[in-house]
């Protein structure tokens, strides 16, 4: 289990960092997932790579913590209680934009583009990761891209000033 870990750690946490937009989050993440991949080694089938398995195991975690999160949004909503934002990690504008981007799509996009365009999965691995047809892996994939272009170009127009127009 240890060479697995130092093996597809990084991985794992370039996954959940860049789904999440988070960094605190995404290495309870790795460190969930690890446990979990620790707690079920004996009923791991090995019909996919542990590599593969592993991003399952992250992707099916994160997506019951984002069901967690919107209930809890729901009951803060309902209660009129509001959520501080810490952004004092000073990160790459760069960086700030992506995940500003990333933010804005569902979460569907989100995932299909991290894998796939951030952390080079092939669309075999993502169909195994994500428990979809090869068909709908491409399909997301091709409108997450669609969809994050017209947030940048949104975002690049609002940039502008109008004078300059």
């Amino acid at each position: 289990m240890r060479s697995l870990y130092e093996l597809y750690a990084d991985d794992v946490y370039r996954f959940a960092r860049l789904t999440l937009g988070d960094s605190t989050a995404a290495s309870d993440v790795v460190q969930e997932v690890f446990l979990r991949a620790f707690q079920s080694w004996g009923t791991f089938r090995q019909n996919s790579s542990p590599r593969t398995w592993l991003m399952s195991i992250a992707r099916n975690y994160m997506y019951s913590e984002f069901r967690k999160k919107r209930t809890e949004r729901k009951w803060l909503a309902q209660n009129r209680v509001t959520e501080s934002v810490d952004d004092s990690s000073g990160k790459v504008e760069s960086m700030m934009m992506w995940q500003d981007a990333l933010s804005k799509v569902q979460e569907s996009y989100r995932q299909v583009f991290v894998l796939r365009h951030l952390q080079n999965y092939s669309v075999q691995e993502m169909v195994e990761i994500l428990g979809w047809s090869e068909s709908k892996v491409k399909k997301t994939d091709q409108r997450a891209i669609t969809k994050l272009r017209e947030i940048f170009n949104s975002n690049c127009r609002e940039a502008i000033p109008l004078d300059a127009r």
